[in-house]
């Protein structure tokens, strides 16, 4: 009887042993994908609300350049150095302020620098530009 208890046992600890390696291994393999935000999106002079990621960019009515009827723009959302940045493509400027808001975010984001992910916090905070290039987020 107590060789059969010790069979039942020693199946069971194997068994959680086994799916704690196999769920470790899965963890590990999520923080090695890159994770960064992107998106395009295209602005008219009816201005508009966009979002990449955690961050919603608003544009106001009549703020693309004079003879400009729209622009199609990718952003993308990584780190570098430590530093989260959004950063803009093409380089743009406006007749009227862009409004960025970063809503906060908490969670991994890839370092291009480091070559890896990083965990980082982010407050809400927002920002007003009346161009497009990088920005950095505080912590």
């Amino acid at each position: 009887m107590k060789l059969h208890v010790l069979k039942k046992w020693s199946i069971a600890i194997l068994l959680v042993f086994v799916l704690s390696l196999g769920l470790s291994s899965i963890a590990f393999a999520q923080d090695e994908t890159p994770i960064q935000f992107s998106g395009s999106f295209t602005v008219t002079n009816e201005g508009g609300k966009f979002q990449v990621g955690f961050v919603e960019i608003d544009f106001k009515k009549d703020s693309l350049p004079d003879g400009i009827d729209a622009i199609t723009f990718y952003a993308q959302i990584y780190a570098e150095n430590g530093t989260v940045y959004i950063e803009f493509s093409p380089d743009a400027k406006f007749k009227k302020d862009v409004h960025l808001r970063c809503e906060g975010y908490e969670g991994y984001i890839y370092d291009r620098s480091a070559g890896k992910n990083i965990y980082v916090t982010l407050k809400k905070q927002q920002l007003k530009t009346d161009h497009f290039s990088r920005f950095p987020w505080l912590f």
